[in-house]
């Protein structure tokens, strides 16, 4: 077996079926690391087509000039705690993917829009493999029928799972960026079998490449260690450092009422006028200029006595954004959206987005999927699902939309609070 492509520049309520259902003991907080800083200023449009907002990990890259002043940041990837993992992780000899509401005629229009060559169909009309009743059909396909799906039928058929209850693993799936997928899997510890395999049943959705079919790859694992190092792998989520310099020219007022905004400017600016007072000035982790609310939250997991708290969601942590204390409603989507219409203005498409804006994910019928809150450039404060493996972080809007992959794309709607 050829030896895995080497990587260069390394560094969802998305919670995996393979999870343990306890957690022993609360995940220490992660440490906050540094990087350098460019300087940069000027104002800029929010719906401006944003840059790529990839970033090698380890990569410093500059932001774009803004009100925020200089800052740069970079990407590097979490795990989940190893306290949340569970000692192994078993695994089937064959999938089960459950179409309620299908019937045979039903599934043969799937396989014919999934472009499935003849011998696949013909293998998934197995009366063996299926199970039939008036709710509709369960499939079990062998493995060896599931790693024959060619990746654009996979994700027309996987596609179709996730709607359907029943099929956690595609509802669900393991998910990173399509363009960093190297950094998503650069784990030396994968035999270059089970890295090839991986990559091998990686689907596409939207701007994401996801992976449902860990039952396939477990088995190639010799240890139970091992095993669960590739689900921690396999769970990897992206996020960003972000730094800010101050230097002795940098317009303090204007920075202030930037990263002052919620009241804070008295907290604020001294902090900023201290670094100023710098001959060479100096770069300041960005987690100390946020509020004490996600200041605290920043790169941890859900406490261990939590885990699966629904009330820690993306909604709790943006509405209470600026609050000392949070308040526990702020869950619910329906009281944010009347707490959004009462003390929030929504902004205008293209108008510029300032620190502390509440950005929604929403669908076409104008559905919630997601919130987060706006800090600077193309960078946001969220939390993406309650899972206990769903870290608070800052990320770009890019990674974001790409944690929510849906076609067509969710629209992005801005709202202000009324100061």
């Amino acid at each position: 077996m050829a030896a895995r492509p080497p990587v260069t520049n390394k560094i969802s309520s998305r919670l995996s079926p393979f999870s343990p259902v306890a957690v022993r003991r609360p995940m220490p907080t992660l440490l906050r690391l540094l990087a350098g800083l460019v300087l940069a200023q000027g104002l800029l449009a929010a719906d401006a087509p944003p840059r790529a907002g990839r970033g090698a990990i380890g990569e410093i890259q500059p932001a774009r000039p803004g009100p925020w002043g200089a800052v740069e940041y970079t990407r590097i990837v979490i795990e989940p705690p190893s306290e949340f993992m569970a000692p192994d992780y078993r695994f089937r000899a064959f999938a089960v993917w459950n179409f309620g509401g299908h019937g045979p005629a039903e599934l043969d229009a799937l396989w014919a829009s999934a472009g499935l060559p003849p011998e696949l169909r013909s293998a998934l009309r197995d009366p063996a493999i299926a199970t039939v009743t008036a709710a509709g059909t369960t499939l079990r396909p062998p493995a060896s029928l599931v790693r024959a799906l060619p990746p654009e039928s996979r994700a027309r058929i996987y596609g179709v799972l996730a709607n359907l209850p029943g099929n956690p693993l595609h509802e669900m799936p393991f998910l990173f960026r399509s363009d960093m997928v190297d950094e998503w899997l650069d784990d030396p510890t994968l035999p270059p079998r089970v890295y090839e395999e991986v990559r091998r049943l990686l689907y596409r959705r939207g701007n994401s490449m996801l992976f449902s079919d860990p039952d396939l790859v477990l088995p190639l694992v010799a240890s139970a260690a091992e095993r669960v190092q590739l689900i921690k792998t396999l769970s990897r989520k992206s996020a960003l450092l972000v730094r800010v310099r101050v230097r002795p020219d940098s317009d303090i007022d204007a920075l202030a009422a930037y990263w002052g905004r919620g009241h804070r400017q008295k907290d604020v600016r001294p902090l900023l006028q201290s670094l100023a007072r710098h001959p060479q000035g100096i770069t300041l982790d960005a987690a100390h200029l946020l509020p004490r609310f996600p200041r605290g939250l920043l790169y941890t997991f859900p406490p261990g006595s939590e885990p699966m708290n629904p009330r820690l969601n993306c909604h709790w942590s943006s509405m209470n954004f600026f609050r000392d204390e949070p308040d526990p409603r702020l869950a619910d989507p329906q009281l944010m959206r009347e707490v959004l219409d009462r003390d929030y203005r929504r902004l205008e498409p293209g108008a510029p987005r300032l620190f502390g804006d509440v950005l929604l994910l929403v669908r076409a019928d104008g559905t919630a999927v997601h919130s987060c809150v706006y800090v600077a450039d193309e960078i946001v404060f969220t939390k993406n699902g309650y899972s206990y493996q769903m870290p608070w972080v800052l990320a770009t809007i890019g990674d974001v939309l790409a944690a929510y992959p849906q076609e067509p794309a969710l629209e992005q709607v801005v709202y202000r609070s009324v100061e």
